[in-house]
């Protein structure tokens, strides 16, 4: 397997000249995040055949090419869980690639197990094992080591040859449209920054506003100033600040963890956001839904025995049909009548959803009977 590194306009053009109308390319990026809210790209792996071509992005210049390259919807793109990936082709280069094959999604839906990481994909096809020396590299550090370029290389010329036998199973069985389907759902940033607080359905009504509302002012001011979240305000310090509702400068100095250089800078800020949020508590719904009840928990074990019988008949991992969060929340939204999760509608409407509507209902007709 060889590698060539790509750190001029005309050698990243001569590349993607030269490989125009390939049907399929291996994909990766390696970046860094210490410092900063945004990932700052470091290097793109791309590999469409055998040779792995790793371009510099601190180097290149000319990025229409990569654009263009991953937008191509003739050119399937591979990428092994390409959640970390996608942020960085947003923030870098406005795009997400698409079509998107995720390797990791496939072994899932054909039953190869789930959640699987690149170096146990790896090590399944091919008895390979891959190091993981270079796994906490200074990726931006230059010139990149030998044992760097070596490791990225490797990071996308096992996953060309292995994403292909995915996808000649995948069209064989069927299941290309799930990977394809569930990939355009992926966007960036999975279910948000709230997602993270949740114990928050222990809140009134009106502190969960203020906290919704901390949580949105936080992820502007960090994507302005591109600077963690947690170097604005922890988590912590937020869900303290909802409880308190400080209406003063003085009292946000008696918040725990909260610093006297924040309240100093954006003391205000945070004040007026407690504000304004607190008066629109009474007209908007809580942000965070409560646990289950006792009879909801009873119902979402059955559910569960419902997915994992499916997912024999399909051959697939059970999390592919209906991962047990989202059969809560299914519930959630089937008792009170709301829009079902997007993730269960789509392939998996047929697969599963339909199965479990009809159960659900009948555990509900049980449960209230004389």
């Amino acid at each position: 397997m060889t590698h060539q590194l790509i750190d001029t306009d005309d050698g990243l053009s001569a590349v993607l000249k030269a490989h125009i109308g390939e049907h399929f390319v291996a994909v990766d990026t390696e970046f860094r995040r210490r410092d900063t809210f945004f990932p700052q790209p470091a290097l793109l792996q791309l590999c469409w055949k055998e040779t792995a071509y790793l371009i510099d992005p601190t180097k290149v210049s000319d990025l229409d090419g990569i654009v263009e390259l991953l937008a191509n919807p003739t050119t399937v793109k591979f990428i092994h869980s390409p959640s970390e990936d996608l942020e960085v082709f947003d923030c870098w280069l406005g795009v997400l690639p698409e079509p998107l094959f995720d390797t990791q999604r496939a072994l899932a839906a054909l039953g190869r197990g789930f959640g699987l990481g690149y170096r146990a994909m790896v090590e399944t096809y091919t008895g390979e094992i891959i190091s993981k020396e270079e796994t906490t590299s200074d990726w931006l550090r230059r010139p990149l080591s030998t044992q760097q370029l070596s490791y990225a290389a490797l990071d996308v010329t096992y996953l060309r040859k292995i994403g292909q036998q995915l996808y000649d199973t995948c069209a064989d069985k069927g299941r290309l449209e799930w990977i394809f389907e569930d990939t355009r759902r992926l966007g960036v940033g999975g279910r948000g920054p709230a997602a993270k607080f949740r114990s928050a359905w222990k809140l009134t009504d009106t502190q969960q506003q203020i906290l919704n509302a901390l949580i949105d002012w936080r992820e502007s001011e960090a994507r302005r100033l591109d600077r963690p979240r947690s170097w604005l305000l922890p988590d912590k310090v937020m869900v303290a600040l909802a409880k308190r509702r400080p209406t003063h400068l003085a009292q946000l100095g008696t918040v725990d963890g909260l610093h006297d250089s924040v309240i100093r800078k954006r003391g205000d800020q945070i004040l007026d956001t407690i504000d304004r949020s607190s008066s629109l508590s009474a007209t908007l719904p809580p942000a965070w839904a409560p646990p289950l009840t006792v009879d909801e928990r009873s119902w979402a074990a059955r559910l569960s025995e419902v997915v994992k019988q499916r997912a024999v008949e399909l051959d697939v991992a059970p999390e592919v049909l209906c991962a047990t969060k989202d059969v809560e929340r299914f519930i959630q939204a089937f008792v009170s009548q709301q829009a079902l999760p997007p993730e269960l509608l789509g392939w998996r409407e047929t697969a599963i959803t339909r199965q479990l509507e009809r159960r659900l209902s009948d555990l509900i007709a049980r449960s209230s009977a004389p």
